[in-house]
């Protein structure tokens, strides 16, 4: 697992940039409360390009995740997967106040066990 630091460092920066309050003008709009700026934009290429790459380390272990492949945890795994991104999904689009919130953990959650199988 080369560079995990850089992927972390990358992550972490990532988020406190989404995270610093603008100027509230946004590139674009999702909703009426929703739509990033230019500084979000850039924290999001970050997260992202550290995401891309850890998810490229997960494909070269995929033989570790696949042997679960017929579980039932697997398959519980997909739809929480699939509620967490209608959840983020329908509180952004619709000013939903918090449901995103929920979304965001169900992800983290399923994350967390996809990196810990892979990497183990």
């Amino acid at each position: 697992m080369k560079n995990t630091w850089l992927k972390l460092i990358l992550l972490i920066v990532g988020c406190i940039i989404v995270a610093l309050p603008d100027s509230n003008e946004r590139l674009f709009s999702m909703s009426e409360d929703h739509g990033p700026s230019l500084q979000d934009a850039v924290g999001v290429v970050l997260i992202l390009v550290a995401y891309v790459w850890l998810m490229v380390d997960v494909w070269i272990r995929r033989e570790k995740l696949l042997s679960y492949s017929n579980s039932r945890i697997f398959k519980a795994g997909l739809f929480v997967v699939g509620l967490a991104y209608g959840l983020i999904i329908a509180s952004v689009m619709n000013d939903y106040k918090s449901w995103w919130i929920a979304g965001i953990a169900f992800i983290t959650l399923i994350h967390g066990l996809i990196f810990y199988i892979a990497f183990k």
